[in-house]
């Protein structure tokens, strides 16, 4: 499936991630910091620019990942999109970060809002799902402002820097409240 779609974030310019884009994305995605509450096992400029290789895939189950850039600099402040995409079941995870120096503004909850509106309204899924660490407060938040619901804990769900890890599932389904989610640019 060839889809050149991106959602849209107000105030910002989306496009597809490009392999390009893994140096200036290194540049917040890999500091301590940005994996402390992750599962993430990317340690390197190498490790993002095969993430993004995956992602650049036409098959329909292969992830998406957005890059969200200041319109005036071009800066990448932050990336969002989707992994554990099944084209079978119309479902995917949604994962977003925030450049440190950009959080508190609210972007990660524009970034999500404006990527389940894109999940329903361009894709079709049926289903938009998100996992965090019970540490992790402030993704929490954000998922709890867009709509979805926890539905509970999944004991050593993930390993983090190798240990097992709980986490917590939170689900969203279409309905009438994606109307006000933006969707496409």
């Amino acid at each position: 499936m060839t889809d050149s779609s991106v959602p849209t974030v107000p105030g910002y310019q989306v496009s597809r991630m490009a392999l390009a884009d893994a140096d200036d994305w290194a540049t917040f995605a890999l500091l301590p910091e940005m994996l402390r509450l992750t599962s993430s096992t990317a340690a390197s400029v190498v490790d993002l620019r095969a993430m993004i290789e995956r992602t650049l895939s036409d098959d329909a189950n292969a992830p998406r990942l957005f890059a969200l850039r200041e319109p005036g600099s071009g800066l990448l402040v932050a990336s969002f999109g989707f992994h554990t995409v099944s084209a079978l079941n119309k479902t995917a995870e949604v994962t977003y970060s925030v450049r440190p120096e950009y959080w508190g503004r609210g972007l990660a909850t524009a970034m999500c809002q404006a990527a389940v509106g894109w999940a329903f309204e361009v894709r079709g899924w049926v289903r938009v799902q998100a996992t965090t660490l019970e540490a992790h407060a402030a993704s929490q938040r954000v998922l709890a402002k867009c709509g979805f619901e926890l539905e509970g804990r999944l004991r050593n769900f993930r390993l983090v820097r190798g240990e097992p890890s709980d986490y917590l599932i939170y689900s969203r389904v279409p309905d009438a409240s994606v109307a006000g989610l933006s969707s496409t640019a």
